[in-house]
């Protein structure tokens, strides 16, 4: 069965270029309606037959990770800052992992021991809160300028549609992306890894940026893998959306995205789009309608990413408007080095108390 081709259903680079710049509901509901998708009640995903009840040429809602049963795993977050963290932090290792395999290219040499030691190897990033400390240049730079340089490949953006009164968040990294034909197995996998051969890298139980899902009512997500790391991938750019299902006559609710063959394999579009929009390589992650529950999250979102990610090993950037000049993120433990001359502390000592045992 042949997977549907998603540039023959559209203009490739105008397609691209509208999903890029879709952050409403309402948007992504009239992209949705120029597709040929199966209704989630028509096509129910069965693991031990999917191909049944597929209709080529058509679009259809398999669930995450493949499995059904996901809603529970998926909803595991807490505040709901938690998983753009775990998005921000894949971002961080998918530049990594680029580094990584871009050095694999010239021959065969040890990995990195941890993801701090790779950070030093390939950025020549010393730990952010020793930053503020440092005298000497770094590759030609004052330390804060160089980390700065490094904080443009990660950008999480927030953005609000005042018509609709809704946020959405997009986290984008530059870094290594994936293929479309690995798509379904990485990015939109359960609990699949393969990060526990490489100890310079950061996660480890392919789960945590999935709760992102939870949070908002759609996400997209859009991918293309670095020019000289496809292997024997095509060079295509994947693409997909997310969201919540409910079958009728059925009381079970997943989380299902957009699949163009029983397999998993997400819809296609050729390289040569993202070219002509500057796309070069790296992951997009956009979580539409974002539910941030009290909070103003333009007023919160900074402070707990800092908070979150006390001290990244890369540094990234976070926008709160579409106006607004990026705020580097260091995390905490970086602005609590960089105010230490500033700071007086005070700390009260505690004598040793005796325990005694009861009569």
């Amino acid at each position: 069965m042949q997977t549907t081709d998603l540039s023959k259903l559209v203009n490739p680079p105008e397609f691209l270029q509208r999903i890029l710049k879709t952050y409403s509901v309402k948007a992504l509901q009239e992209v949705l309606a120029t597709l040929p998708i199966v209704a989630e009640d028509e096509y129910v995903y069965d693991d031990a037959s999917p191909d049944h009840g597929w209709r080529p040429g058509h679009l259809h809602w398999v669930p995450v990770g493949l499995e059904r049963n996901n809603a529970g795993r998926i909803q595991l977050a807490g505040a709901p800052e938690n998983p753009i963290a775990e998005r921000t932090v894949n971002a961080i290792e998918a530049m990594i992992e680029m580094a990584r395999q871009l050095e694999l290219l010239g021959g065969e040499m040890p990995p990195p021991s941890s993801p701090r030691d790779a950070v030093r190897r390939y950025f020549d990033l010393p730990p952010l809160a020793e930053v503020p400390r440092i005298k000497q240049l770094i590759r030609g730079k004052k330390p804060r300028a160089h980390a700065r340089d490094i904080a443009r490949n990660i950008r999480v953006r927030l953005i609000r549609d005042k018509a609709e009164r809704q946020y959405t968040v997009v986290i984008e990294d530059d870094g290594i992306g994936q293929t479309p034909e690995k798509m379904h197995s990485t990015l939109l996998s359960l609990g699949g890894s393969d990060k526990d051969d490489k100890p310079y890298l950061i996660g480890m139980f392919g789960q945590g940026g999935s709760s992102t899902y939870a949070a908002c009512e759609y996400s997209w997500i859009v991918s293309r893998r670095h020019p000289r790391l496809l292997g024997s991938d095509s060079a295509g750019i994947g693409w997909t959306v997310v969201k919540r299902v409910t079958v009728k006559g059925r009381r079970l609710t997943y989380f299902a995205y957009l699949a163009a063959h029983p397999d998993g394999r997400v819809p296609v579009l050729p390289a040569d789009a993202a070219d002509e929009i500057g796309f070069v390589t790296g992951s997009r992650f956009a979580h539409v309608k974002y539910n941030f529950g009290t909070s103003e999250p333009a007023a919160t979102l900074y402070k707990s990413l800092n908070h979150l990610l006390f001290n990244p090993v890369l540094p990234f950037e976070l926008y709160t408007g579409p106006e607004r000049n990026a705020d580097p993120i260091y995390g905490n433990g970086y602005r609590l080095s960089l105010n230490r001359d500033k700071m007086v502390v005070k700390d009260k000592p505690f004598l040793r108390q005796p325990v005694e045992r009861g009569k």
